[in-house]
């Protein structure tokens, strides 16, 4: 079939045009769904426009919705919640997701009945993980706070009203929920990394600590970024929890 296509087409067919092809439809979603509303959004923010107006009038107006965003306080202040958000998340989900890969990654029944369990918080919807644990933060009948005011804890207002506690409070809930997937992706590069690493260090006497500094973390470079970066990007997105 592909002999009766011109002899140019036929090399494009036959080195990498098939996956071309396979893969433009895909593409071109992306770039419908995805790509054109930022471009369509960073248009309309040089204009005067309201989704709301019958008329759709467009007026253009330049840089003035920059620089009213940039002056008001409250978007500095929100910009600045969600970047200390994003960074406190980001980097605590890292650190306990490698950690519960260490200790799951062994092959034993309990660690596999362990990351079984540890699926369920992801596996919850987001909304149903931000109601309970609000009911968890009330300050009257939530367990965290009777167990912390046990032990001498101020919670004032409670966790969610104080201004110094909510951030805390919400990542926290946030770390819950993600932490096992980050659990998983780590998991999964440590099971694909070499092994003749390891026999060489044990040969020549590495402790298990020397080995996780100088061969798992280095070889888990290309885990570390896909965790963080798509972490980052969820984080970025997140509405409902903080909602709830």
């Amino acid at each position: 079939m592909i002999a009766k296509f011109p002899k140019k087409f036929r090399s494009f067919l036959t080195d990498n045009g098939t996956y071309t092809m396979m893969l433009a439809p895909l593409l071109l979603f992306v770039i419908i769904i995805a790509i054109y509303p930022i471009f369509f959004s960073f248009k309309i923010s040089f204009f005067d426009y309201r989704l709301t107006d019958p008329n759709q009038s467009q007026t253009f107006i330049g840089f003035n919705n920059y620089i009213q965003a940039y002056n008001d306080p409250l978007v500095r202040k929100s910009i600045w919640s969600t970047l200390v958000f994003v960074f406190g998340t980001v980097s605590l989900e890292i650190a306990a997701g490698l950690g519960l890969a260490l200790l799951m990654n062994a092959e034993t029944r309990i660690s596999n009945v362990m990351r079984s369990f540890l699926m369920l918080p992801m596996a919850l919807p987001s909304l149903v993980v931000g109601l309970v644990w609000r009911a968890l933060y009330n300050v009257d009948f939530g367990v965290l706070p009777y167990y912390l005011k046990l032990l001498g804890v101020d919670l004032g207002a409670g966790p969610l009203t104080e201004i110094s506690m909510a951030m805390p409070a919400v990542i926290l809930v946030d770390i819950w929920q993600w932490s096992p997937l980050l659990m998983f992706i780590f998991l999964a590069g440590m099971k694909s990394l070499p092994i003749e690493p390891y026999e060489a260090a044990h040969v020549d006497g590495a402790s298990r600590w020397q080995r996780f500094i100088y061969i798992t973390l280095p070889l888990l470079k290309p885990t570390f970024l896909i965790a963080i970066l798509l972490r980052t990007m969820q984080s970025f997105k997140v509405f409902d929890i903080i909602f709830t």
